[in-house]
């Protein structure tokens, strides 16, 4: 029930706060998206964009200076998390697409598995980042370690919030408009302040 409860109140921020700093959220989604454009400056204005809404996050609504700081800041720590990214993207898609030639059950399980490991990493993301944010030392290791404890040890919570992040995801996709109406930072700030709760939650911080 607190685990309910918790998650609950963690979406209802987030889209409280999006919805009040919409303007500044889809100005920096769009800077984001043409960074993507030139790729190399993709994952560091990603970076910056968990930058930005972590500070939202906490209360402070900044511009795109922060934005740019933030990528500058993170630009090598960025492209490492990409690299790592598209070596597990790699690995799991390989062994997916291998075992279909086989056409047996034994490699049917495997690919399950496989669908599986690739959710629970994007589980672990939505998780990661916003860890990497609070932690004093910025170590990408450590985020993923605690992106998978919190994964695992708060399964219900996980369930509701990184569900949410997922239906808006998906509804962007679908709808393809609203990824241009500051969407994507609707979903990071979720997980932000996801991990400010369970930070709360397990002591580690105040609330």
């Amino acid at each position: 029930m607190k685990s309910s409860s918790a998650s609950l109140t963690v979406i209802v921020q987030s889209f409280q706060e999006w919805w009040d700093d919409w303007v500044n959220l889809t100005i920096q989604n769009l800077v984001c998206l043409l960074c993507w454009l030139t790729i190399i400056l993709g994952p560091p204005a990603t970076f910056g964009l968990y930058s930005v809404t972590n500070r939202l996050a906490h209360g402070e609504s900044i511009g795109l200076g922060g934005l740019v700081d933030g990528g500058r800041r993170y630009f090598l720590l960025s492209w490492l998390w990409m690299l790592i990214n598209l070596l597990v993207a790699i690995i799991i898609s390989y062994n997916y697409f291998f075992y279909t030639s086989f056409g047996t059950l034994w490699a049917d399980f495997l690919q399950a598995f496989f669908i599986i490991l690739g959710v629970i990493w994007l589980v672990i993301q939505f998780y990661a980042l916003p860890y990497l944010m609070e932690q004093e030392k910025k170590h990408l290791g450590i985020a993923l370690r605690n992106g998978l404890y919190t994964t695992l040890a708060a399964p219900g919570y996980t369930l509701v919030v990184a569900g949410v992040g997922a239906l808006v995801a998906t509804l962007s996709i679908v709808l393809i408009f609203p990824v241009f109406l500051g969407v994507p930072c609707l979903i990071i700030l979720i997980g932000n302040r996801a991990v400010i709760e369970r930070l709360a939650t397990y002591q580690v911080r105040e609330r």
